[in-house]
């Protein structure tokens, strides 16, 4: 099925193994994804992606977000996109991954 109409619950849950695999944490140590600078930009840009950015969603696993934080973080992580070469190659190399999962 395409992208369009799969929920935004399981994509979320794909970013979020993905992150934790990465950083190699267990799904309860979650907030060690956005202690590291390049994850926290690139789950705020995969989330932007594929519009898992709904405060209900996000709310469950980051208790203290809102929006302006939301807002603020993807900002910086888009600029970071356009000028980190490490930042851009692991959001394409994470975007093919979980295309290839669905």
């Amino acid at each position: 099925m395409g992208k369009y109409f799969t929920g935004k619950e399981e994509r979320y849950e794909k970013i979020i193994n993905l992150l934790c695999e990465y950083k190699g944490v267990k799904r309860e140590e979650l907030l060690e994804i956005l202690k590291d600078q390049n994850c926290k930009y690139l789950f705020f840009l995969l989330i932007k992606r594929y519009g898992c950015d709904d405060m209900g969603i996000l709310k469950r696993d980051f208790p203290s977000v809102n929006k302006n934080k939301i807002n603020n973080n993807l900002k910086k992580a888009e600029e970071k996109l356009l000028l980190n070469r490490k930042i851009r190659d692991m959001y394409f190399e994470a975007e093919d991954l979980i295309e290839k999962v669905e």
